[in-house]
């Protein structure tokens, strides 16, 4: 596979989730962030990306429960990578969530 080739497959799987997990974030978030990176090289191929949101709660539509008008906060972190080369590959992410 040439280099041109690994860089395009690298980058449509950091875009993908990217973009399934970032539009109903960011249509849910008071802040949203994501970001991602792809190399490749004569010695292997990497990518890597970050996703992550928070919402206060504030302005919610919803009842609180308590006669009021109120919601939950939280936020949500995600990462994940993806690394290939001459001696092997690996993968690994974390996923953190508080409300």
């Amino acid at each position: 596979m040439n280099r041109k080739t690994v860089t395009r497959l690298a980058f449509a799987a950091i875009v993908a989730p990217a973009l399934a997990f970032g539009a109903p974030a960011a249509a849910m978030a008071d802040s949203f962030f994501a970001a991602g990176m792809s190399e490749a090289g004569p010695h292997g191929a990497s990518q890597a990306g970050v996703i992550a949101g928070a919402t206060s709660g504030h302005g919610s539509d919803h009842e609180d429960g308590k006669g009021g008008k109120g919601g939950k906060g939280g936020s949500f972190y995600i990462k994940k990578w993806n690394e290939a080369g001459p001696h092997g590959a690996s993968e690994g992410g974390v996923v953190s969530a508080a409300g």
